[in-house]
């Protein structure tokens, strides 16, 4: 029908993205670039000790500093964080005791850090030390003292156990024992956390400026942390430097710099350094799995039992207390694209004085996929059989859909088998494994490891927050230019451009005619804003259908004015024609006029102005997208180095909007896989005191380290609007698992079985020293 929409011009095409050309020219604003005058800044005194009371704190020098405008204690903010069900309270500034390194104690309020810094250091704490709880298992029995002295470390408990577990278990004639651990890391952000903070001096109300990627949920926990209303509350999002589930998060800073500002009647910013950034930002992972897996002597896994301790630090997030979303996400993947039937999974999370864990890119995804995927090659192993041969045997099929698993996930299509075949073939893993043998004649170890993931998305709950829907405004300016404004929360993805471009398919205007908003609680309507991948699915959707709207809305005002039918009516570059008569044709800048200006030639049951909302929950509680991950790697036994010498990436995030901004997604999860696997660990020694405080210690990859991504798309729709699934976070869920295997190939001459991330220089040449050594004795 002529009046339907015509086939996409920009959707599914490689768009440059349109931000691009304000942050490659240095024009984007971020925060720290906001500073009206008379801002004050802020410096927080933060604990020294993992665990402590504090005796007293004195700032009686600290107020002598010229330039310092007020200093602020537990007593002066008088703030907290509550956090039900787990019967636990976070003062905004610590009172009576601190529970992690790098607690914030002071808030020193000054002309300037420089002051404040300065000032800072005079600040006097007199701490009495307590033993720190550090180890998971013994928090779990309470040991060596509670972190909240009023209840148990353990502070959820869950179980999953599958009908018939235990008969299908004991009777699989073949088992394995393995223990997976995963120490920590955080998300790394070339713009370090912040926030600022000032109160309009007429109407009273609060304006916050933050980096994060849901505004909305900010403004709904500063309301109630500060006891004011939320239409009193303005949050703003400046550009956002990365993201990566860490600035999904409230902080305490956020709650103390509102506060700050509302007490002194003046603007207040802070800006935290590097330091602050790997002491207090979420971090994430660190969890342990004991697993036990059952199997047939043809390789098909039949029974997985998983025990899972999560350390979540000293408190929990509010609304995603970080080792419940990695432990629960990752024993829910547990299977992955398996057709395993029975599963037996505990979970204990527990406190303890380390940094809270949060989100971070993939939230489980990347230790469920290692436990997943090691296991199958764990099963090849011990068998003697091809591990991309055991992956078949166990994989789902495309009769299989929706497929059900053992853990109450129910998936929709996709394309499992096929991303692996597609990817064994890029590789030419026959071949591939002739020359390895060649290798491994001539002292070279070389090894290929594979991952074959599920991504879940669009999920109503994640670290975005538990809304289910999206939200967005369409409004087709007087001058015939297309406004949209989103609830999402970008932080580097891409949305100005993705949205921009669904949007202008549906109106049948050029891309760069539309503008797209985000970030502003005034202007955007109320969404979940960014996370779990669920921009492209749901904020996809809800473009499109408010799309839809708008569209409606312009031809029926062409129609009229045409004096021609409804259907009749085509949008296309830019105007509205008859369909078969380019002739006649109105630009949609004219039709606007009218809309706006000329109402006496409206419809007449028709409103002036052109502008719809629309709020879109997609039909299924989450879509899955799928893929396959290769790597191909090269270890130094004598240094332990491990070089990436081929990647190969099948991807299926169903249908694609901008393969351009997709392939740039994939290439940076994979940068951030190579750095979980082989580099990112943040390590407390024996005190709790955090060892990795600086980029000198806490290792990221360099662009030697990331080698170049072979990527191909597969494009398997899902139901939601548009057929779109979400894929922001699918890489960074398989590369760590790939890698883990690759290196566990390339040192199987050795029976080196790598069980443990990251995978470091000293430990690989600890292994092949001991295998040498045992070999020695043998002969």
């Amino acid at each position: 029908m002529a009046g339907e929409v015509l086939k996409p011009r920009f959707t599914g095409a490689r768009v440059t993205r349109l931000e691009d050309a304000r942050l490659l020219r240095g024009q984007g604003s971020y925060l720290d670039d906001i500073d009206v005058p008379g801002m004050l800044e802020v410096a927080f005194v933060r604990s020294t000790r993992a665990a402590a009371r504090i005796v007293s704190v004195d700032t009686t020098e600290a107020r002598k500093i010229p330039g310092v405008h007020a200093i602020f204690t537990a007593e002066d903010l008088g703030l907290s964080l509550k956090f039900n069900p787990y019967d636990v309270v976070q003062p905004v500034l610590a009172k009576d005791e601190v529970r992690f390194v790098g607690e914030p104690i002071v808030a020193v309020v000054a002309d300037n850090r420089y002051i404040a810094e300065d000032a800072a250091e005079l600040v006097k704490v007199e701490y009495e030390n307590l033993e720190p709880v550090l180890d998971m298992r013994r928090a779990l029995e309470d040991g060596p003292r509670r972190v909240h002295s009023h209840r148990p470390n353990l502070f959820d408990h869950r179980e999953i156990i599958s009908d018939g577990f235990s008969e299908a278990f004991s009777s699989a004639p073949r088992r394995l024992q393995l223990t997976f651990r995963v120490h920590r890391q955080t998300g790394v952000t070339l713009e370090t956390r912040g926030c600022a903070a000032a109160v309009d001096p007429l109407g009273g109300r609060l304006t916050v400026y933050v980096g994060h990627q849901s505004p909305h949920s900010v403004r709904s926990l500063l309301a109630r942390v500060l006891g004011i209303p939320d239409n009193r509350i303005r949050v703003v999002v400046p550009e956002v430097g990365g993201g990566f589930g860490i600035k999904a998060m409230f902080y305490p800073e956020y709650a103390a710099v509102a506060q700050m500002a509302r007490r002194l009647g003046k603007p207040v910013k802070w800006v935290s350094d590097r330091t602050e950034a790997l002491f207090t930002d979420a971090h994430a992972r660190d969890s342990l799995h004991e697993v036990e897996v059952a199997f047939e002597e043809d390789g098909r896994i039949v029974a997985i039992k998983d025990h899972v301790i999560g350390d979540t630090g000293a408190y929990p997030f509010p609304g995603f207390p970080g080792a419940v979303g990695e432990s629960n996400w990752a024993t829910e993947m547990i299977t992955g694209p398996y057709k395993i039937p029975h599963v037996s999974i505990f979970i204990d999370n527990v406190f303890s004085n380390k940094a809270p864990l949060g989100p971070y890119r993939g939230v489980g995804g990347p230790i469920g996929a290692q436990v997943q995927e090691g296991i199958v090659d764990a099963v090849a192993r011990a068998l003697g059989k091809d591990p991309v041969e055991v992956r078949r045997v166990n994989m789902i099929g495309p009769e299989d859909f929706p497929y059900h698993t053992p853990t109450g996930n129910v998936y929709d299509p996709g394309s499992y088998q096929e991303s692996l075949a597609r990817a064994v073939q890029m590789l030419e893993y026959d071949e591939f494994r002739k020359k390895q043998a060649e290798w491994r004649q001539e002292g070279r170890y070389v090894g290929v490891g594979f991952c074959v993931f599920v991504e879940p998305s669009a999920m109503a709950e994640s670290e975005a927050g538990s809304t289910p829907y999206e939200a967005a405004t369409i409004r087709v300016e007087p001058s015939g230019t297309v406004t949209a404004a989103f609830g999402l929360g970008p932080t580097g993805q891409g949305h100005e451009t993705t949205m921009a471009q669904l949007i202008a398919d549906r109106l049948g205007v050029d891309v760069k005619d539309v503008v797209v908003l985000h970030g502003d609680t005034d202007s955007a309507p109320f969404g979940g804003g960014t996370g779990g991948s669920r921009s492209g699915t749901i904020g996809g959707g809800a473009a499109l259908r408010a799309g839809d709207e708008m569209r409606k809305k312009i031809v029926k005002l062409a129609a009229h004015i045409l004096e021609a039918a409804e259907e009749d009516i085509v949008l296309e570059g830019g105007q509205a024609y008859v369909a078969g008569v380019p002739a006649r044709a109105i630009s949609i800048r004219q039709i606007a006029r009218v809309a706006y200006t000329d109402v006496a030639r409206l419809p007449k049951d028709m409103q002036p102005g052109l502008e719809v909302t629309i709020r879109y929950r997609p039909p299924l509680p989450a879509t899955y997208s799928n893929g396959t991950h290769a790597a191909v790697v090269e270890v130094d036994v004598r240094t332990g180095f491990v070089k990436v010498l081929d990647y190969v990436v099948v991807n299926d995030c169903g249908r694609l909007i901008n393969p351009l901004i997709v392939e740039g997604q994939i290439h940076g999860g994979v940068a951030q896989g190579i750095g979980s696997a082989f580099l990112e660990e943040l390590r407390y020694d024996e005190d709790g005191q955090l060892v990795t405080g600086s980029l000198m210690d806490y290792l990221l990859p360099e662009s030697v380290d990331v080698p170049r991504v072979r990527v191909e798309h597969i494009e398997t729709p899902s139901s939601s609007e548009g057929g779109f699934k979400g894929m922001g976070e699918g890489s960074l869920i398989a590369a760590p698992g790939a890698l883990a295997n690759a290196v566990s190939d390339a040192l199987a001459p050795f029976g080196v079985f790598v069980t443990e991330l990251p995978i470091l220089p000293e430990q690989i040449t600890a292994w092949v020293e001991a295998a040498k050594r045992v070999a020695a004795k043998g002969a």
